[in-house]
């Protein structure tokens, strides 16, 4: 069966999405912590800043990291092209989507000559501009197919009207980057040492208890944020448990399949003990009491979710650095300790975007209804 736009959009025809314009300066802010991480260290080089751009081809670049320089772009070329083809012709678009990018990878390899950890490379500029034409390129031929007109017909079918609403699809998209590390539980963001253990206070006598405690309720915590949030955005009720049970499906088959891919034999459910699967189980059984809720106080215990969980996150006595969870890893290197990096990043700064999002839905509630609306 074709589908259709929801009845409410016919007589005035349905609105463009924001999606992509909301995705640019995030994606932007990924590729920007992924490349400057662990952001530290900082010094002024011994050689001109931009001696790099001179230099021969890197003896030590693989296919492998050819490829995902080229990739990593892609996304952030495809929302350009798409989002400015809204106001520009499709000549100035393309050309926009590929120089601006070009410039971020320019700026980021300058800034990595003042990181003793990184390498600045010339042959990285070349492929991530490659990687962000190919995306411009693909978005533009795709632009007037008929997926996209169906894309649109979706998330006018399943969700609100609105800006707002675009930025909240786009931080729930980003919130499955901090999933990407397979050895961070599963809708987890605080994750054990993998090394020696470390020496900590626990406010209780049974410290593996307060650490059990604390694991599963960071797990069922980010179960409700996410699950709520995606109700705070669905246009009806009808849609919540399809909503709830993709999301939680999503996350699962993306935690198996990575774990498939990039961990060994014996860390294959890394992400997953009993103490994660009881705050798992409990966040679900909650569900059905917390939506029958109405939107703005689930939105409001959204809010309130994501500062306990902020609390916990501070609570968390053990710190893992990058090179700890290496030996779980079938394959290593600079490569590898970047994905990991992204995850861990953006579930620190996740919370915040979320954050803004419900802020900004308050304050056009509280505009639309007036004081009296709680």
């Amino acid at each position: 069966m074709t589908l259709q736009p929801p009845i409410r959009l016919l007589a005035r025809g349905m609105q463009q999405t924001r999606i992509a314009g909301h995705f640019v300066p995030l994606y932007a802010l990924v590729i920007l912590s992924v490349s400057l991480y662990p952001f530290s260290g900082w010094r002024w080089p011994n050689q001109p800043v931009w001696a790099f751009l001179g230099y021969t081809l890197p003896y030590y670049k693989t296919p492998l990291d050819d490829t995902l320089n080229i990739l990593a772009y892609v996304p952030l070329g495809a929302s350009l092209l798409l989002s400015l083809r809204q106001r520009l012709h499709p000549v100035p678009a393309l050309a926009l989507a590929w120089l601006l990018p070009s410039l971020l990878s320019f700026s980021i390899e300058t800034l990595q000559v003042f990181l003793p950890t990184r390498v600045a490379s010339n042959l990285d500029i070349f492929n991530n501009s490659s990687g962000a034409l190919l995306g411009a390129i693909g978005a533009w031929l795709l632009a007037a197919k008929p997926i996209m007109h169906r894309l649109a017909v979706l998330r006018h079918s399943w969700f609100r009207d609105g800006t707002h609403v675009d930025y909240g699809l786009v931080v729930i998209a980003l919130w499955f980057i901090t999933q990407l590390d397979p050895s961070i539980p599963l809708f987890g963001v605080i994750v054990p040492p993998h090394g020696l253990p470390q020496p900590f206070d626990a406010p209780i006598s049974d410290p593996s208890l307060f650490l059990r405690t604390l694991e599963g309720l960071n797990a069922g915590l980010n179960l409700l944020t996410l699950s709520l949030l995606l109700t705070v955005l669905l246009a009806q009720r009808r849609f919540m448990v399809r909503g709830i049970a993709i999301l939680i499906t999503l996350t699962l088959l993306l935690k198996l399949a990575l774990a498939g891919m990039l961990l060994k034999p014996f860390a294959l459910f890394q992400w997953l003990n009993w103490p994660i699967a009881i705050g798992l189980l409990s966040g679900i059984l909650l569900l059905p009491l917390l939506l029958r809720l109405r939107r703005r106080w689930r939105a409001l215990l959204t809010v309130l979710a994501l500062c306990f969980n902020l609390i916990v996150d501070a609570l968390w006595p053990l710190r893992e650095t990058p090179l700890s969870a290496l030996k779980l890893f079938r394959w290593s290197g600079q490569q590898l300790l970047n994905f990991n990096g992204m995850a861990h990043t953006i579930a620190d700064i996740w919370p915040f975007l979320a954050l803004l999002f419900l802020l900004r839905y308050f304050q056009l509630e509280r505009a639309r209804q007036g004081k009296t609306w709680l």
